[in-house]
């Protein structure tokens, strides 16, 4: 359960990527095999054992591009009730929980799904940020030094402009993560709290 992906970010020349889905799992990995350099694929290995879908056994999928996997109505995102959420592994399955609350709420969000932690694919997040122009992580790793940190601060430096709010980060404590259930949950971000980030974001609680 430690944030391993996060530990090897910084290694250069080496592609990380992840997936949520049987789908994704297969097609980043015939990508991997086939490309030239060293790569490292992430997998929630709780989610492939749940998660039942058929696989197109030729497709190969780009390991630079994120998916994007909900996208915030129109209404939301002139009522400056939209937000974009960027996630990863686990994440995915809570920030999918979640929608439907968010949306209850009068809210709305643009899920993208980071398959590809380095490179990471700007265009699809700044493509979504022009519309939203508010960013929550739902982060799988630490706060200090961690995934969203790290997507944190290139979103500050290089589209500071699209922000008409802070980059709210959903990350793990400072801490490791614990071997019994219960424990985890207390140290790993859930779908509660993803609701109550873009909650905090839409009603500028910050």
């Amino acid at each position: 359960s430690q944030p391993f992906h996060a530990y090897i970010m910084g290694i250069p020349g080496l592609k990380v990527c992840t997936a949520a889905s049987p789908e994704a799992a297969y097609g980043l990995a015939k990508s991997m095999i086939r490309d030239n350099g060293p790569g490292m694929l992430f997998l929630p290995v709780k989610m492939m054992k749940d998660t039942r879908s058929t696989v197109a056994l030729d497709k190969c999928l780009p390991l630079n591009k994120a998916a994007v996997l909900h996208t915030a109505s129109e209404a939301s995102v002139k009522a400056g009730k939209a937000v974009t959420v960027l996630t990863y592994l686990h994440g995915v399955k809570e920030s999918q929980t979640a929608i439907q609350e968010i949306m209850e709420e009068g809210m709305d969000v643009d899920l993208i799904e980071l398959r590809s932690l380095k490179p990471l694919d700007k265009e699809t997040i700044r493509s979504s940020l022009a519309r939203t122009h508010k960013l929550a992580i739902l982060d799988e790793s630490t706060y200090s030094g961690g995934v969203g940190a790290t997507i944190s601060a290139v979103i500050s430096e290089e589209m500071f402009d699209l922000l008409d709010a802070p980059v709210k980060r959903l990350c793990m404590d400072d801490a490791p993560v614990p071997y019994a259930l219960a424990m985890e949950k207390a140290v790993v971000k859930r779908a509660s709290d993803l609701v109550q980030g873009v909650a905090d974001l839409v009603f500028k609680k910050w």
